[in-house]
């Protein structure tokens, strides 16, 4: 009886010690401004590439429109794989660390069919669902705000305006992302600029041989 009740009790405290893992949540903040982040340097590429291409207005709208769609539900995906596969290993690892030897005997550990660990489970695959919903739908947001020049402006500045408007939310979520990191604003918005402008470059490089090779 001893035994039964110190095996209960050395199993019930690992599987509650490894509720630590299905409870951890990324900060909702670094989920935004990631997700923001992903959305204005796709869309960013996409433009840049498309205009020097010379591509009009509405066409490069179109297929930055299906990149912004593609690309949320690609980091959704990706956001939703990413966090299950990573905390339900750490779990099950968690699980399987509880089959020590005491005394010559070795405790077992409840497996993954115990309610209170499917429980657990649910939890990560709702924490999973979450974070992908949030990161998706503000990369969405993000790279529908690149494209409202192309709508709005004339033609001949839509697409130099999509690119100092990315440029300018680039600044901001890099200047958020420093303090929320507790780093200088001033080096993690200058990261972003940079980032942007090469990924400007490049991608203005890839639509220039694009046109000059393909579409004449």
């Amino acid at each position: 009886m001893s035994l039964f009740v110190l095996t209960t009790g050395w199993s019930h405290l690992a599987i509650q010690s490894t509720e630590l893992v299905a409870r951890e949540a990324g900060s909702r903040s670094h989920e935004l401004v990631f997700g923001s982040i992903d959305g204005i340097l796709a869309v960013l590429g996409i433009i840049s590439a498309a205009g020097s291409a010379l591509l009009r207005p509405e066409q490069i709208f179109t297929t930055a429109l299906g990149g912004a769609v593609a690309g949320s539900l690609s980091v959704f995906a990706a956001t939703y794989l990413s966090e299950t596969t990573e905390k339900k290993v750490r779990l099950l690892d968690a699980l399987e660390s509880t089959r020590r030897k005491r005394n010559g005997r070795t405790l077992p550990a409840r497996g993954i069919d115990h309610p209170h660990v499917r429980r657990m489970l649910a939890r990560i695959n709702r924490r999973a669902l979450i974070s992908g919903t949030i990161i998706s739908s503000t990369s969405m947001f993000s790279s529908l705000a690149l494209l409202l020049p192309l709508i709005l402006l004339s033609p001949s500045f839509s697409v130099t305006a999509s690119m100092m408007l990315g440029i300018f939310l680039l600044v901001l979520l890099g200047a958020f992302r420093g303090l929320a990191l507790k780093q200088s604003a001033a080096k993690s918005a200058a990261k972003m600029v940079v980032l942007g402008i090469a990924i400007i470059l490049l991608s203005r490089s890839l639509g220039t041989y694009v046109e000059q090779s393909f579409l004449r």
